[in-house]
């Protein structure tokens, strides 16, 4: 097959839905296929051609004011056809080496051109949904950034907008709502006309039930290449000393990650901690407040802010365990798939599609409060034979339902289910 992936984000700067395409690429080359990412990003205008990591990709510049919503209008709206004809031209020039042509989007800014270039060639389109675009303007589903919630409306977006952006930007940004419901209804519109929708766990397929009939709405999980992160941890990390225990926390440093609750976390935790670090890897604006509340606690702590993609796997290959207290509707997270790849002891909130990949007991542990959490940790630190254990069921189930062979077989299936 000839497949396209138009996708928002791809490596080597980007975060895990950009990864979780690029794994898929390479998935897909590996077992035959001729596959091409095209990948819109901001900068001078053109089209150009490279290679990404192994992947052959078209590249479609474009440029974008910096006033709000208009900016959103200009990567969005504006682009949709210009990025349509990128697609379809790749699609024919030059000629495929196979007949069929499959177009699979991989997130929310080229979806509905994705749908406009497969009508025009009369290709199968596919769309993966990985986080809350579908109902969600910010893509979060979080209301002021804070609060989980169902769907957008006139309302919600009156009261979200000052709470995300203060009193005086948000109300600013009021006369925008009607533009941001219709942008809203643009992005469900992609999905009902698509071929096939994937939802990466069944929290987010659930969701989906509203917007698209079962028949095309499909539950295939992000892959995660275990061969490559064990070659990557092969090595070990440089960013924290030789044989140095920690906990790690891997995440921006935000409330939807959990971030304000490592102070309290950490604080029940402190008397079991005398013997570890805690290794922050992220940035965000909660990184002050973290930071001090950490001196007052008197908990050794070492914030690396971002790091490279392969440190982050080395040190989650290398912690004694991996603090997960995501507070927000997880679609399938990253940094989870490749714990798990790395081996790594979890400790995480059931959230979302957290469960589709840890299940508590067996290749992880699940806590659903602070105080949960708190014990939970103590334990596992103070046996390290059961923590042993998890990991090597982490392990175990990344090579029975998150490796490339075994993922990509299942989208290799629904493709020709839809030639």
């Amino acid at each position: 097959m000839n497949i396209l992936l138009p996708t928002d984000v791809f490596p080597p700067r980007c975060g895990g839905a950009g990864w979780s395409a690029h794994a898929l690429a390479l998935a897909l080359i590996a077992r035959g296929h001729t596959v091409t990412a095209i990948v819109p990003r901001e900068g001078q205008e053109g089209i150009s051609t490279g290679e990404t990591l192994g992947v052959p990709t078209v590249f479609a510049s474009y440029r974008a004011p910096r006033i709000p919503f208009l900016r959103n209008y200009v990567r969005n709206e504006r682009l949709w056809p210009r990025l349509a004809r990128v697609i379809v031209e790749t699609s024919t020039s030059p000629p495929p080496l196979h007949p069929a042509t499959i177009i699979h989007a991989q997130h929310v800014q080229v979806a509905p051109s994705a749908v406009i270039a497969g009508q025009r060639i009369g290709a199968p389109v596919v769309i993966s949904v990985r986080d809350h675009w579908p109902w969600d303007y910010f893509a979060t589903g979080l209301h002021g950034d804070r609060i989980p919630y169902s769907r957008q409306t006139w309302a919600s977006l009156a009261t979200d907008l000052p709470a995300r952006l203060g009193p005086l930007r948000g109300a600013v940004a009021l006369p925008a709502i009607p533009y941001m419901l219709a942008h809203l209804a643009h992005r469900r519109a992609a999905l009902r006309q698509a071929s096939a929708v994937i939802a990466g766990s069944r929290y987010i397929a659930d969701r989906l039930t509203e917007l698209v009939e079962p028949t095309r709405l499909h539950v295939i999980p992000n892959i995660v290449d275990l061969t490559a992160i064990d070659a990557i941890t092969a090595t070990p990390p440089t960013s924290v000393p030789p044989n140095e225990p920690f906990v790690l926390f891997v995440g921006k440093l935000e409330r939807n990650k959990g971030a304000h609750l490592l102070n309290d976390i950490v604080r029940a935790a402190r008397d079991a901690l005398h013997r570890h670090t805690l290794v922050i890897a992220g940035a965000g604006p909660l990184k002050n407040d973290l930071d001090q509340a950490m001196r007052t606690a008197q908990v050794r702590t070492h914030f690396l802010d971002w790091i490279d993609h392969d440190e982050a796997l080395r040190l989650m290959a290398r912690c004694d365990l991996l603090l997960f207290p995501s507070v927000w509707g997880e679609p399938l997270s990253r940094v989870l798939l490749e714990a798990c790849a790395c081996g790594t002891p979890i400790l995480a909130m059931p959230t979302g599609g957290t469960p589709d990949i840890i299940v508590d007991g067996e290749n992880g542990a699940l806590a659903t409060t602070v105080p949960a959490f708190a014990h939970r940790m103590v334990e596992l630190i103070n046996r390290p034979e059961e923590r042993r254990a998890l990991g090597v069921e982490a392990r175990r189930r990344a090579e029975q339902r998150f490796a490339p062979d075994v993922v990509a077989a299942q989208v290799e299936a629904l493709y020709q289910s839809l030639l």
